[in-house]
């Protein structure tokens, strides 16, 4: 094998680790924002239930 085709496999692994971190990191964002997306609806519906309960002051 001569440098060049060294070279160029190597620069091959590194691109696909590279889009293979990518893609899990974004995989990841995507998971973390649902799961905070859904304990904000859980607090905003806690909050909302809990007004509705409030007694008015006199």
């Amino acid at each position: 094998m001569d440098i060049d085709a060294i070279n160029a496999v190597l620069g091959l692994g590194t691109l696909g680790f590279v889009l293979a971190f990518a893609y899990i990191n974004l995989r990841q964002t995507e998971e973390q924002l649902k799961a905070s997306r859904e304990r904000r609806e859980k607090r905003e519906q806690r909050a909302a239930a809990r007004v509705g309960r409030a007694v008015p002051a006199e």
